[in-house]
């Protein structure tokens, strides 16, 4: 049987032959329904779906609370940012690329990591100038932060299912 973190919970992957291609995504299973298209490209495709839907409705939630960032910002979900495996998320001029294995971190570590990156707009480095901006954007960072470092081994990881 597989499982998978999505968002801090654990859900079970049913894969079954079906005359469609389709994925249900219910209490806790993912129920992979697949005729053409192989159950894991399915699946793949759901996550980047359901983070891209989570990383804005987070940054909206941002923008109308705390800060209005110039400029519009994207996200893109990829596989692979660069050498160093362990990075997670990297701000590439408007946009702020995402590891898909970010799809196992709770929804506020998800938020710690896109006020961080929002606040390498304004500091390239780690300074106490760039923290205090991090705070700004997300008063509570330090418990998103508790999380991402807590979910590390799994974001490691080469693959997320």
């Amino acid at each position: 049987m597989k499982k998978i973190i999505i968002f801090g919970k654990e859900f079970e992957i049913i894969e079954q032959n079906s005359d469609k291609d389709t994925i249900e995504f219910e209490n806790n299973k993912i129920i992979i329904n697949s005729f053409k298209i192989p159950s894991n490209l399915l699946l793949n495709e759901f996550l980047v779906d359901l983070l891209y839907s989570q990383l804005h409705k987070t940054y909206d939630e941002i923008k109308r609370k705390r800060i209005e960032v110039f400029g519009n910002l994207d996200f893109k979900i990829v596989n692979k940012i660069d050498s160093k495996r362990q990075r997670v998320a990297k701000l590439k001029g408007n946009k702020i690329l995402i590891k898909i294995n970010a799809i196992t971190l709770p929804k506020s570590a998800l938020k710690y990591i896109i006020a961080h990156e929002i606040a390498h707009i304004f500091s390239k480095r780690h300074t106490r100038k760039f923290w205090e901006i991090v705070e700004t954007i997300y008063p509570k960072y330090k418990k998103g932060q508790e999380l991402f470092l807590k979910y590390g081994d799994i974001l490691s990881r080469s693959s997320i299912y």
